[in-house]
C-alpha cells in the first residue's frame, strides 16, 4: 500500500512538471518601445545591456514575439558589428506554435564591457481602433443642437498570446504601406465594446479638453504616444486608453435632401408621391487641439441626468481645426418629395449642322411637420449627357454648383408648412 502511494505521488509530481509550462516561458515580454499600426501589425523594440567580450560573442535572444517577421529583424549593437543572425523555432510555445529564437554573432571591437544591444522587428497580433463618444447639449423642443462634448478613446486589440510590458507605446495613424505574406489575416477581427461616457457639464462654446496622449508628426503620418510603462495582459483581448476627454465642439445641424438625377419618390404605378425624411447631419469642427484618427462615433442625447444613444457614424482622419460630419439618420419632422416633370431631347441646329441638347425639369416639395422653422439643403445630381456641359436655365431658388454633376439649393421651410422648388437644367 505504501509503495502504491509513493508511486502515485511520484506520478503526480511528474505531471506537475511535464503538463504545465515553465514559469519563465510565461514571463512578460519587456520592450523598450512598441509602435502599433492600425493594420494588425506592430513594431517591437527590445533593448538590453549585455556583457560583451573582446572579439566574437554568441548571444541567444529568446524573447522574440510569436510569429515575428524574421525578414524585418534589425539588430544594433553599441560599438560592435553584427556578423550573423540565425533563427531556430525552439522557443516558448504560444497558441500551439513554437516561438522563434534569435542566435546572434557579434564582433566586439573594444575591450570587455556592458554594451547596449537592440533588436527591432515587425510582428502581427496587435491592432488599434479609435472610438469617440459625442454627447449633444440639451436644447428646447424641436431646436437643433448647437454644442456637444467629445471623448476620444483608443482600443488596443491584443492577440499575440503573451503578456507585454512596454516602456512606451505609440500609435501610428495614417495609410501606411506594409506588406503581408497573408499569414496574419486570421488575426483581423471586428469587435464591439460597450463604454459609459464620463462627460461632465458644458461651460464654454469650444474647449480642447484634457489630453492624455502626446501627438507628433511622423513623416506623412501622425503618432500618438499613450504613455510609459504600460502592461498588456494576454488574457485581456481589448484594452482602452483615452486620447482626449471633454473637448467641447460647436455643432451645426443640416437637413439634407440628396437625390440622383433619375430619383422619383413615387408610389406603385407612379400615381402617389411618398415623402421621404431628410437626412439629418451634424457638422462639427475639430477644436480638440489634436488630430482625430479615423474611427467610430457614438452619439448621445443628454436629457437630465442620463444620456441615451441617438446614432452612430464613422469618420475619416480629421486634422486639427478640420470639419467632419455625422449622419444621425432620417428626420421625423422634415420630409421631401421629388419628381421629374419633364425630360426631352431638343434638336438644336447651328447652320447646316445639327446638335442635340437635353432639357430636364424637376420639382421638389419640402414639408415641415415640426413646431419651428427648419433650414434644408437640396442636393441634386445632374445627368451626364454628350459633352457633359450643363447649366441651370430656370429655378425658383438660387442654385449653387457643388461639383462636376451636382447642384445645391437652400431653403427655409416654415413650421407646419412647405416649400416647392422647381428648376430646369439644359445639358449638351
Amino acid at each position: 500500500m505504501l509503495r502504491k502511494s509513493c508511486s502515485l505521488l511520484l506520478a503526480l509530481l511528474f505531471c506537475g512538471f511535464a503538463c504545465f509550462p515553465a514559469r519563465a516561458q510565461n514571463a512578460p515580454h519587456n520592450l523598450a518601445h512598441l509602435t502599433v499600426y492600425n493594420a494588425n501589425i506592430a513594431e517591437f523594440l527590445d533593448e538590453r545591456m549585455i556583457e560583451l567580450q573582446p572579439g566574437r560573442n554568441t548571444i541567444v535572444w529568446r524573447s522574440l514575439m510569436p510569429r515575428a517577421s524574421i525578414r524585418t529583424v534589425r539588430v544594433i549593437a553599441q560599438d560592435a558589428e553584427v556578423l550573423r543572425q540565425d533563427v531556430t523555432y525552439d522557443g516558448p510555445q504560444v497558441n500551439n506554435e513554437k516561438s522563434p529564437v534569435l542566435h546572434l554573432v557579434i564582433q566586439n571591437r573594444g575591450p570587455a564591457a556592458r554594451k547596449r544591444v537592440q533588436v527591432d522587428y515587425l510582428a502581427p497580433g496587435i491592432s488599434w481602433q479609435a472610438d469617440y463618444l459625442l454627447v449633444l447639449e440639451p436644447t428646447a423642443k424641436d431646436a437643433p443642437p448647437t454644442a456637444a462634448m467629445l471623448d476620444s478613446w483608443v482600443s488596443l486589440n491584443h492577440n499575440t498570446g503573451v503578456d507585454i510590458d512596454a516602456g512606451t507605446i505609440d500609435l501610428v495613424a495614417g495609410e501606411i504601406s506594409l506588406l503581408s505574406d497573408g499569414s496574419s489575416d486570421g488575426y483581423r477581427r471586428d469587435y464591439t465594446t460597450q463604454a459609459q461616457s464620463n462627460i461632465a457639464g458644458i461651460n464654454e462654446d469650444t474647449a480642447s479638453g484634457t489630453s492624455f496622449a502626446d501627438v507628433s508628426s511622423l513623416s506623412a503620418f501622425n503618432r500618438f504616444t499613450l504613455g510609459n510603462n504600460i502592461s498588456l495582459n494576454a488574457n485581456a483581448t481589448i484594452s482602452r486608453f483615452p486620447i482626449f476627454q471633454r473637448a467641447r465642439l460647436a455643432v451645426v445641424q443640416r437637413n439634407i435632401f440628396e437625390n440622383t438625377y433619375d430619383a422619383q419618390t413615387m408610389g406603385r404605378g407612379g400615381f402617389i408621391l411618398l415623402p421621404r425624411g431628410l437626412e439629418v447631419r451634424l457638422v462639427l469642427k475639430n477644436s480638440a487641439g489634436a488630430p482625430m484618427p479615423a474611427g467610430l462615433v457614438t452619439m448621445y442625447q443628454r436629457e437630465g441626468a442620463i444620456s441615451q444613444i441617438v446614432g452612430q457614424d464613422r469618420i475619416g482622419f480629421v486634422p486639427p481645426n478640420g470639419e467632419f460630419s455625422l449622419s444621425q439618420g432620417r428626420s421625423t419632422t422634415i420630409f421631401g418629395t421629388r419628381r421629374v416633370l419633364e425630360r426631352r431631347v431638343v434638336d438644336k441646329r447651328l447652320g447646316n449642322e445639327s446638335d442635340n441638347k437635353l432639357v430636364t425639369r424637376v420639382e421638389i416639395v419640402l414639408m415641415n411637420r415640426g413646431s419651428a422653422p427648419a433650414e434644408a439643403f437640396v442636393r441634386e445630381g445632374i445627368e451626364r449627357y454628350d459633352d457633359n456641359e450643363w447649366k441651370i436655365i430656370e429655378s425658383s431658388v438660387a442654385a449653387e454648383p457643388l461639383g462636376a454633376n451636382t447642384v445645391q439649393f437652400k431653403a427655409t421651410v416654415p413650421a407646419g408648412g412647405k416649400v416647392t422648388i422647381t428648376y430646369t437644367v439644359e445639358s449638351d
